[in-house]
């Protein structure tokens, strides 16, 4: 619970925390106070295994090598370029699974559902690429934003305004899927969108419907020859 709790922690108040040292600590004494939080955050993920400790190098050296250049340069200013460079991250992230495949929507979506009906996967392919679209954005107006606005403006878009958005295409993007395929399971988020939304009314909530009277089938016929 822990590990899954510091490294996001880390990353939302990482604004605050440069925001606030940029007016008390000197950028060595920034540098090395992040750079101390960061590795916290990271190494309380792994499992103490060589090969475990080896991925985790591969994945935020990038990061901790722009803080080591920070501290190194005394330089504050480049610390403001970490959140662009994770949001460069996560494009790449999502733009890779469009290629490699499954996209990352489909991942997060079978995550959450554990099952997705064939008919589902064109639109989660959509909408991934719709979110490489949002962080590409959110990439360049980071480096606008550290390069030419005052730091105020940058910890309040950084650490506020972005989770704002965040959570807004979250949000729409889940209660438009459960809109659009009426596709519901047994959790009490969907039973409220079975009762404002019924499957029955679309012809898109019908497929559903007769997708999950097929896999409750196919279920009930496997438990029935395991027995």
């Amino acid at each position: 619970m822990l590990a899954r709790i510091l490294q996001p922690l880390f990353y939302v108040s990482y604004p605050l925390v440069v925001y606030f040292g940029y007016q008390h600590l000197q950028a060595r004494q920034l540098g090395g106070v992040i750079l101390g939080l960061y590795a916290a955050a990271v190494l309380v993920n792994s499992n103490g295994s060589r090969a475990d400790l080896g991925t985790i190098v591969r994945q935020h050296l990038p990061l901790v090598g722009l803080i080591v250049v920070a501290i190194a340069l005394d330089n504050a200013t480049i610390l403001l370029f970490l959140p662009m460079l994770v949001s460069g991250f996560l494009l790449t992230t999502f733009a890779m699974s469009l290629r490699n495949g499954p996209p990352m929507i489909e991942r997060f979506a079978r995550a959450v559902e554990g099952d997705l009906p064939p008919f589902t996967l064109p639109y989660c392919r959509r909408v991934t690429i719709a979110w490489c679209v949002f962080m590409a954005l959110n990439t360049i107006l980071i480096g606008v934003l550290t390069l030419a606005a005052p730091i105020e403006i940058w910890a309040l878009y950084t650490g506020g305004i972005f989770y704002v958005l965040l959570g807004i295409l979250i949000t729409t993007e889940v209660c438009y899927r459960k809109w659009l395929f009426r596709f519901y399971g047994d959790g009490l988020l969907d039973r409220a969108f079975s009762m404002l939304f019924p499957a029955e009314a679309t012809a898109a909530g019908r497929r559903s419907l007769e997708y999950d009277r097929a896999r409750r089938l196919r279920e009930a016929r496997g438990g029935a020859k395991a027995g």
